[in-house]
């Protein structure tokens, strides 16, 4: 009996410390679990941040060479628009030069549309003259050929 205390003993003993070493054994393996499950999320959490940094650094990079691009776009632009107003210039002082030749052609033209209109007038008040003279003239002629022929002949 004493005996069978002993391996009774020997083997709640063996028990107790298989079952303890068993709840260890799955303790430690729940450890080891998480902590691959910790290091697994780091590694993925650092891979993002790295990827992260790359897109950030391109977005830099892509920033940076947006604000050049509009720069040169702006300088451009304003080089353009100067250019523009320089033209835009000329081309408002040769339309004005133009014009001012036209008003002076126009100014000729009508002075000498003044001149013909009064060589006109003064051409058809010659001719009423004329007609007036030589209707006159026909009168009195008229006149000197009734006399002529109403004066007796002497023979």
């Amino acid at each position: 009996m004493e005996n069978d205390f002993e391996t009774e003993s020997a083997s709640s003993t063996f028990a107790l410390q298989s079952s303890s070493e068993t709840l260890f054994s799955i303790q430690l393996l729940d450890f080891k679990t998480s902590l691959l499950e910790a290091l697994e999320e780091l590694r993925m959490r650092r891979e993002a941040e790295t990827q992260y940094e790359e897109q950030i650094s391109k977005i830099i990079v892509e920033t940076q060479e947006l604000k050049w691009q509009n720069e040169t776009l702006q300088n451009q632009k304003e080089t353009l628009s100067k250019q523009h107003k320089e033209a835009m210039a000329v081309f408002k002082k040769q339309l004005q030069m133009k014009i001012c030749v036209l008003e002076e052609e126009k100014g000729k033209y009508q002075l000498a549309t003044e001149v013909k209109e009064k060589e006109i007038e003064g051409l058809k008040e010659t001719l009423k003259a004329l007609q007036v003279s030589k209707y006159s003239l026909q009168k009195k002629v008229s006149e000197m050929v009734r006399k002529f022929q109403n004066t007796p002949t002497w023979t």
